[in-house]
């Protein structure tokens, strides 16, 4: 039977309506579904929007406060002092006035006459003020600036139109901050795509292990069968034909541990594809093929496009942006601001309707707290470029381990090759020998599982390699691109 044919039929019978799915089909839906990538996506949402907020610092700030005050008393200007001393001067400058008048017109009569003077200027004044008294009601001169219970609204704006460079900053540093989780979320996306790999051939692998253990299953069952005509023909001994069914108990239970294996991989793999359906069948084969790019190639690939440098990179620039804002604390600090009431009837004589004017603020001292600051960025700027020299040093190493895994793999695949022509023919001879009663059950059942440990360490050998490939992918930030390599090795 053919081999592809066996395997399909082996695996629908484990779960009869598998939906067949590609590596590629399965990378989309864990891009849609996969709760790591959610999350991570949120993340990139919130830098962005701190970007918009960061953005904000830019324009002028408008605000609108009401608010109702009660006072233990009114509040007044007490102007009677000034009354009398209004009334006091009148008083006087109308009694020399009259008396003066008064003082030429009885002249003539001496003493008497300058009595009567005094009496008409003490008159006259005394009718002045009184006069003037009236006019000015006392009162008039007891002013009210502000009742006991009063009310405010005012609009008041604010614009900052220099800072030192800290706006600007903190504006670069959001903008740089968005490219960060990108960053981080493309690390975490190629780390789901690598779990997907590893997950999704981990299935093709106990597909092609159960159509094997199958294949060995009906193989030694045929055997059994054989075994018995010709133990019944007194051609082999019963040890023999016992020989052959315990080979076939032991298959029988491999073939069921195939099974299992094959259930718990499909439940790992909807697991990571944020599916809750686990019938799944692979149609991805492994072949993997020579590679056309030398390891240099890659290495500078992976130091080109890995999320993780790109991270780093993106955290330089911020620590960059974080000394920049630092420094703006030694400059001051100079803002437009401008203020309108927009409830006036409770003003008083003291408050304007509105004022525009510049402020400034510059902080000369305050304790080395800036320069500690400064410092403290630089700092953490140089961890973030001994890190980042570092990571390429190790993504580097990294990327030469996985290549030689890969040419490890492939160099033992094209040795089990020539080993399995030759078990092939080792199993052929034996069952040949056993059929013409020349040969024993052992012979037969030994070449079997010899023929069938070899095709396993093909499977396992395949796998390896498309692992240290997707491995290799993974590093240079490429992991999606495994299945062209698998089908072109570009």
């Amino acid at each position: 039977m053919n081999k592809c044919l066996l395997k399909l039929i082996l695996v629908g019978s484990v779960i009869v309506f598998a939906e067949p799915l590609s590596l590629q089909d399965a990378m989309q839906k864990a891009k849609q579904k996969n709760p790591q990538l959610v999350a991570s996506k949120t993340h990139v949402e919130k830098a962005e929007a701190q970007k918009t907020s960061a953005r904000s610092l830019f324009m002028p700030k408008l605000s609108i406060t009401g608010k109702v005050t009660k006072i233990d008393d009114d509040i007044t200007i007490d102007l009677r002092d000034m009354r009398t001393a209004i009334l006091g001067s009148n008083y006087a400058s109308t009694y020399t006035s009259v008396y003066a008048l008064a003082s030429q017109q009885y002249a003539a009569y001496g003493e008497e006459g300058a009595l009567k003077a005094q009496t008409a200027a003490k008159t006259a004044a005394t009718q002045g003020q009184q006069a003037l008294a009236s006019e000015l009601p006392e009162d008039k001169f007891r002013v009210k600036v502000q009742d006991d219970v009063f009310f405010n609204a005012t609009a008041t704006l604010v614009w900052p139109i220099f800072t030192g460079g800290k706006i600007y900053s903190a504006y670069k540093a959001s903008t740089e901050n968005v490219e960060a989780e990108k960053a981080a979320y493309d690390l975490v996306e190629n780390s789901v795509m690598m779990e997907v790999c590893t997950r999704y051939f981990t299935v093709h692998l106990a597909e092609e292990l159960l159509a094997l253990r199958a294949e060995a299953y009906n193989t030694i069952q045929a055997h059994v069968e054989q075994a018995k005509k010709l133990e019944e023909g007194g051609q082999i001994s019963r040890a023999e034909r016992l020989r052959a069914e315990v080979a076939f108990v032991e298959a029988e239970t491999e073939k069921g541990n195939a099974e299992r294996d094959l259930s718990l991989a499909r439940l790992a793999l909807a697991n990571t594809l944020g599916e809750s359906d686990t019938a799944l069948t692979t149609t991805t084969s492994i072949e993997p093929k020579e590679l056309s790019e030398s390891l240099d190639s890659y290495k500078k690939r992976a130091v080109e496009n890995y999320p993780g440098m790109k991270q780093l990179e993106q955290a330089k620039k911020r620590s960059e942006r974080a000394v920049t804002a630092a420094r703006g604390d030694f400059f001051p600090t100079i803002a437009l601001f401008g203020k309108k009431e927009l409830y006036t009837k409770d003003l008083t004589i003291l408050e304007p309707e509105w004022a525009v004017g510049v402020v400034a603020e510059w902080n000369i001292f305050h304790g080395g707290e800036t320069a500690g600051k400064v410092a403290e960025a630089k700092a953490t700027q140089h961890e973030v470029l001994s890190l980042q020299n570092q990571a390429v040093q190790n993504i580097s190493l990294l990327v030469e381990k996985r290549y030689r895994e890969y040419e490890h793999a492939k160099g033992r695949i094209e040795s089990l090759k020539k080993t399995e022509e030759l078990a092939k023919e080792s199993l052929e001879d034996q069952q040949k020998a056993f059929n013409a009663g020349m040969g024993t059950s052992l012979d037969v059942v030994d070449a079997q599982l010899s023929l069938e440990r070899l095709r396993i360490a093909m499977l396992k050998a395949n796998f390896d390699a498309t692992m240290a490939l997707a491995g290799l992918l993974e590093t240079c930030g490429q992991v999606e691109k495994i299945q062209d390599y698998l089908e072109s090795g570009k």
